[in-house]
C-alpha cells in the first residue's frame, strides 16, 4: 500500500476514535449522599433494636453516683451481657466508704438474682428490698437508647476510629430526665452532655459518654458505655442453686437503695 494511503487511513481511524470518545464520555459515579446526624441515629436505632444479644461495659468516673438515699453506696461499674428480650447477666461493682464490693447479677425472665458478697452464693432478690440495678433499661426499645437516640438534636463532630474501625461521632446536650433509662434511672435531672460513636459500616453504636454537668463543676460524673459482641452467641440461665434471701438488717442488700438514684 502506498505510504500516502497508509497515512490517510491512519488519520481517518484516529478521527473516528476521537469522535467516538467525544460522543460517549466516560461515566462518573453518582456520589453517595452524605448522611445527616438524624439519619445516622435513626439507622443505628434500627440496627440496635434488631440485635439479639450484646456485651456492655458501663464505667463511672468523676463525682460519685449513689444508688441510695442517704448516699452510702456508689455505683462504679457494670459489665455483662444482654439477651433479648430482657435477660441480663452482669458483674456489678459498688463502693461504700471506700470499700469496693462485687455482686453477680442475673435477670432471667421476671426473676432477679444476686450473689451474696459474704459467701458468693446466688440468692433471689426480694422485691421488698427496694433496690435493683437493671442494665436492661438502657436497651429497652420503649425508653432506652434506641427510643431516645433518633429524637436528640445531634450534630456531627466527624469521623473517628475505635479499635481501627471508622465511627460517626455525634454530640448534643440533653436534659437528664430525658436520658433516665440510659443510666438505669440514676440521672434524672440537670443538663447532660452526650457523645455517641456509631460504626460507619454496621451502624452499631460502639460507645457513648454522658457527662452529668450539674453533678460537680470541677469533676462531673461521667458515664462511659461501651458496646461490643453484637449478635454473638450468649446463653443466660437461671442460677442452678438459689437460696431465698430474707429482707432485714442482716441481708446483704445495700441499705435503703432505690435503684433510681433518689427516694
Amino acid at each position: 500500500m502506498p505510504r500516502q494511503l497508509i497515512r490517510w487511513v491512519c488519520g481517518v481511524v484516529c478521527l473516528v476514535a476521537s469522535a467516538g470518545c467525544a460522543a460517549f464520555p466516560a461515566s462518573t459515579p453518582t456520589p453517595t449522599p452524605e448522611l445527616s446526624a438524624r439519619d445516622i441515629a435513626a439507622r443505628s436505632a434500627q440496627r440496635m433494636d434488631a440485635a439479639k444479644s450484646l456485651h456492655f461495659l458501663i464505667q463511672l468516673t468523676g463525682a460519685l453516683a449513689y444508688i441510695d438515699s442517704p448516699p452510702l453506696t456508689a455505683l462504679k461499674q457494670v459489665e455483662g451481657d444482654l439477651v433479648r428480650p430482657a435477660d441480663v447477666k452482669a458483674m456489678v461493682k459498688l463502693s461504700s466508704f471506700g470499700i469496693v464490693t462485687q455482686l453477680g447479677l442475673i435477670r432471667y425472665g421476671t426473676e432477679v438474682f444476686v450473689t451474696n458478697p459474704l459467701n458468693q452464693r446466688w440468692e433471689e432478690l426480694p422485691p421488698e428490698w427496694g433496690w435493683y440495678i437493671n442494665p436492661g433499661l438502657i436497651f429497652d426499645p420503649k425508653s432506652g437508647v434506641t427510643a431516645v437516640l433518633p429524637t436528640l438534636d445531634l450534630t456531627k463532630v466527624g469521623l473517628e476510629p475505635i479499635e481501627g474501625r471508622p465511627q460517626y461521632h455525634l454530640q448534643t446536650t440533653a436534659e437528664g430526665d430525658y436520658l433516665k433509662a440510659w443510666t438505669m434511672g440514676m440521672i434524672y435531672q440537670g443538663a447532660v452532655k452526650v457523645d455517641v460513636w456509631i460504626d460507619v459500616d454496621t451502624f452499631v453504636m460502639s460507645r457513648a459518654t454522658l457527662v452529668q454537668l450539674a453533678s460537680d463543676p470541677t469533676d462531673p460524673t461521667v458515664w462511659h458505655i461501651d458496646l461490643s459482641a453484637v449478635d454473638q452467641p450468649v446463653k443466660i440461665e437461671r442460677p442452678p442453686t438459689v437460696e431465698a434471701a430474707q429482707p432485714g438488717p442482716t441481708s446483704s442488700a445495700p441499705p435503703d437503695a432505690t435503684g433510681d438514684g433518689h427516694s
